[in-house]
């Protein structure tokens, strides 16, 4: 049976990334399971999802500069959880109605698009929205309480995949982006930086993509306390804890919670201004 959604309905919100998800959920109303991303894109004039291998993009959404009709192509070289947020993220693209096309035929996004959190220029501001869209409606923050609710946890983060059908990096960018606690990714290879993903909240790191890791605890999911001085920029008396997810190829997914205390008496200034407001990185 096809699903039916009226797009009319969602130019009300216009171009927030976050409002255009809640509308479409609106619609769904409340259901159970993986979130139909290929049949929402489908019901909101997507004519065709093709999966097709691809080696410079991640997928590509085909339209005319009105987006009234548009086709997603999706990189079949990708896992199924990768392909549905690939298709989330076009979808984004398409129903904002404030992004303009980059290519002569529409969009076409890498897999470090994929991964934009924040931008400094027009294509980033894009990219960044378009995964905001994506995370929004394949994990819509109103069906996430049981996963946020009680102490931070990896394993609640690891649930939230499989439930959701997400990849296991999004689901934990998602957990530690709405999770109370002060908290901080860290996704790595052969211990080196692959990319940070942390709170507003959260010390900066003392490492940047490419860097190597400081040396790992030889845990997996239990929480065990790290030393700060290792990890974090500045001096202040914070509480540090890992839980690690190791995986295939040498990946890891490191998952950090902080938590402020008195601070130095170095001059350095205090935990507040520790704990301050920076870019994520």
């Amino acid at each position: 049976m096809r699903l039916e959604l009226d797009r009319m309905c969602l130019d009300d919100t216009g171009g927030n990334p976050e409002r255009l998800a809640e509308a479409i959920h609106d619609q769904l109303g409340a259901a159970e399971g993986a979130v139909p991303v290929y049949d929402i894109a489908r019901a909101l004039d997507i004519d065709e999802i093709r999966e097709v291998p691809l080696k410079s993009f991640e997928g590509a959404l085909i339209t005319c500069p009105e987006k009234d009709r548009g086709a997603i192509v999706v990189n079949s070289r990708s896992s199924r959880r990768r392909r549905r947020y690939t298709v989330g993220h076009e979808l984004g693209h398409f129903l904002n109605p404030w992004h303009e096309p980059t290519t002569l035929t529409g969009f076409q996004c890498t897999r470090a698009d994929m991964l934009v959190s924040f931008g400094t220029n027009v294509h980033l501001k894009q990219e960044a929205e378009a995964n905001c869209f994506a995370i929004e409606l394949l994990a819509p923050r109103r069906r996430l309480n049981r996963y946020l609710a009680g102490s931070a946890d990896l394993g609640r983060a690891l649930a939230l995949a499989t439930d959701f059908d997400i990849s296991k990096e999004a689901a934990v960018r998602r957990y530690v982006a709405l999770h109370d606690e002060t908290l901080a990714v860290v996704f790595s290879r052969a211990d080196s930086v692959r990319y940070i993903d942390r709170g507003q909240e959260f010390p900066a790191l003392g490492f940047w993509k490419g860097d190597r890791l400081p040396a790992l605890p030889n845990i997996e999911t239990e929480w065990q306390e790290l030393d700060p001085r290792d990890w974090l920029k500045r001096t202040a008396r914070v509480g540090l804890w890992a839980q690690i997810l190791r995986q295939a190829d040498d990946h890891a997914i490191i998952v950090l919670r902080a938590e402020s205390g008195e601070a130095e008496e170095d001059g350095e200034g205090d935990v507040d201004e520790e704990l301050g407001f920076g870019p994520r990185r």
